[in-house]
């Protein structure tokens, strides 16, 4: 019962911080913008063009700017280049010029002067990412901004290294970060602004909640700190990665609540505190959205509008079919798509090799491998792949980005695999597991006898015969000749 009221309260406290947080974003979006220097921005960006950072064929003249997806890129510029003259609604209902068929193009058009009344309402998220685009751009040119993400990204690296190693250890946590790293684009995500500032909140985000659930271990704190977080992504996001936040915290709060049940007492531990925090953070996330769509619809001039454009954008991002595109109504299409896309990476080969050490050590008997515990650490990585199939439309249409929720899976699966095991890995291990599959297994005792048995009872046949253990004793001398003499005279005979 007390542990029944432990948890109302929390989630009493986690809703009530989130709501408080709903006025925070507009006081925030607002100031941000009377702040703003729109046409400092719109120069910005179309020196950006003028210096082959952006493109209008999205494939920027210098290799080191090409790759994510520069469409997000250019759509999150063109809304913050919103200039309505009500600076309230272009916080909170900016437009979007032109109409997102191609929109590096459309954004050149925009800030080379070309006016234009096409514009489509943009008010379903909060775009938070303009709070940090607007002086930045403002101050900074594009490239400039985009080497400040790569610090940003790196630093948030950092810190969720720190607080992984903290809650896992060193091996299991430097193997997440290898496997992640190896199989996204986490190098290159510095590129696109709107994804690298998804990614910064998830990684330090994820960092910061280890350290803290890892020296309280508190399901409470948990369960607050995970709703915070969830609001604070949705304001920031651009629906980039959903997914991979709520995994990750997921994951941690099974590995520090199930640390000392680790090899020999019950494997569901922390499960409890696992699943609230992880539906704490998707409270969180949903209740500021929910928020800003009921924002929306009350500034709108025209709400029964709004409200039915934002219903039609969910109905089309779960399931609904774009024109043109290849996209299947296929149950596990979106999942296995997302896996594969993940393994068509840079870093697949040396992912690889420390799979196969990996697996090899969990499956050597001498690594004493607990399948309970493994099952218990990985399944927060179903949150991937239900939302892949539940948003198939917006999966599939977007792979290019939305995989690296797939890569962090099967990170958390190898990690997982190693933090099942007694026995530490370590390289030099999983090379010694791959000798013995390799070389022929010597001959063991029936699975039914212990070999133990098997040494007692050759031990108790050889005292019956009058055999002791230990070395022979050696023959005299004598004894050694009259053997000889005999050899001799058989032989002569």
């Amino acid at each position: 019962m007390s542990d029944l009221r432990g948890a109302a309260g929390a989630i009493a406290l986690a809703v009530s911080v989130v709501v408080l947080l709903q006025p925070m974003f507009v006081v925030a979006l607002v100031a941000a913008r009377h702040l703003a220097d729109v046409d400092a921005v719109a120069t910005t960006v179309r020196s950006a063009f003028g210096a082959g950072v952006l493109a209008d064929d999205e494939v920027p003249s210098a290799w080191i700017n090409r790759g994510g997806h520069q469409f997000t890129e250019c759509v999150a510029l063109n809304v913050a280049l919103d200039a309505q003259d009500d600076l309230q609604k272009s916080a909170l209902l900016p437009q979007l010029h032109f109409q997102m068929r191609s929109s590096c193009a459309e954004l050149h058009r925009l800030v080379a002067g070309d006016a234009t009344d096409d514009t489509m309402d943009y008010s379903r998220y909060w775009h938070g990412y303009r709070i940090y685009l607007w002086p930045m751009l403002a101050h900074l040119d594009l490239q400039q901004v985009r080497t400040l993400n790569a610090c940003l990204v790196l630093i948030a690296a950092a810190v969720f290294f720190v607080g992984l190693r903290a809650a896992i250890g060193v091996t299991p946590a430097a193997i997440f970060c290898v496997v992640f790293l190896g199989l996204t684009d986490l190098w290159r995500i510095w590129v696109i602004t709107t994804h690298a500032l998804s990614m910064e909140m998830i990684l330090a985000g994820a960092g910061l909640f280890a350290l803290v659930f890892k020296r309280t271990r508190s399901p409470a704190v948990a369960v607050v700190l995970a709703a915070i977080l969830g609001a604070l992504f949705n304001f920031v996001d651009f629906l980039v990665n959903p997914p991979l936040m709520p995994m990750l915290l997921g994951f941690i709060v099974m590995a520090v609540a199930g640390a000392p049940a680790r090899r020999r007492s019950d494997p569901k531990a922390g499960l409890s505190a696992g699943v609230l925090a992880v539906a704490s953070w998707f409270g969180g996330y949903g209740l500021t959205w929910g928020s800003k769509w009921m924002l929306a619809t009350w500034l709108s001039a025209d709400p029964t509008r709004t409200m039915a454009g934002i219903a039609n954008q969910i109905a089309f991002r779960l399931n609904g079919l774009e024109e043109g595109s290849r996209m299947f109504r296929i149950p596990l299409v979106p999942t296995l798509e997302m896996i594969m896309t993940s393994l068509v990476s840079i870093g697949i080969i040396p992912v690889a090799a420390m799979a196969t050490l990996i697996v090899l050590h969990a499956r050597d008997p001498r690594s004493g491998f607990h399948r309970a515990r493994f099952i218990g650490l990985i399944w927060p990585t179903s949150i991937s792949f239900v939302w892949f199939e539940l948003l198939s439309n917006h999966t599939q249409l977007h792979p290019h980005f939305v995989y690296r929720s797939a890569a962090a899976a099967i990170a958390i699966v190898l990690t997982a695999l190693v933090m099942a095991s007694d026995a530490p890995f370590s390289p030099a291990w999983g090379m010694l597991a791959l000798r013995s599959r390799l070389r022929p297994r010597p001959l063991r005792a029936p699975a039914s006898e212990p070999r133990s048995a098997v040494l007692v009872r050759a031990h108790r046949g050889a005292a019956a015969t009058g055999v002791k253990d230990g070395p022979r004793p050696r023959p005299a001398p004598a004894e050694i000749a009259a053997g000889r003499a005999r050899s001799s005279r058989s032989v002569t005979h």
